[in-house]
């Protein structure tokens, strides 16, 4: 019922993202360029990246390249934010994600599944070996069992 309610009205919201998304397409501004425009601090963006390598020579630079773009471990040395963000991702991925794996997978039986399921076995095969029914209907031994008299249970309804 929700399903086919969902269908009746699917053509309807179509209808309406589109028209949503055509009357809110683009706002440009036609307006004269002044230069009351907000002037951001120069600490907010970060500095201009160096251009990327054009020559062979630039290419060939592997200590400290021209174009290096920082992981963003370290933006002033090459080498300690290349050794970093390697650290990283080895702890990351390795460590947490394959040992986290593998101690997921072995731990031991906390809750002792394992140990209720052959315990069962155990005791359905020495009951077969005896010849005794493997459930048996007087698990308690009735002479064990004391049940309130007449007189205490009164008026009580009994249900069985």
């Amino acid at each position: 019922m929700a399903l086919s309610r969902i269908f009746q009205a699917s053509p309807v919201i179509v209808r309406q993202c589109q028209r949503f998304s055509l009357t809110r397409a683009a706002f440009i501004s036609t307006s004269k360029k002044t230069k009351d425009t907000l002037a951001f601090p120069d600490n907010i963006f970060p500095k201009k990246q160096p251009p990327p390598p054009k020559t062979v020579e630039d290419f060939a630079e592997t200590k400290n390249p021209k174009s290096w773009i920082s992981y963003g471990y370290d933006e002033e040395d090459y080498e300690l934010d290349r050794h970093q963000h390697k650290v990283v991702n080895f702890l990351v991925l390795t460590v947490l994600l394959c040992g986290a794996t593998f101690i997921i997978a072995y731990i031991p039986d906390i809750r002792g599944k394992d140990w209720i399921y052959r315990e069962a076995y155990l005791q359905m095969h020495r009951r077969e070996k005896l010849g005794l029914p493997l459930v048996d209907k007087n698990y308690i031994d009735p002479e064990k069992i004391e049940l309130p008299s007449d007189e205490e249970l009164g008026d009580t309804d009994i249900i069985i």
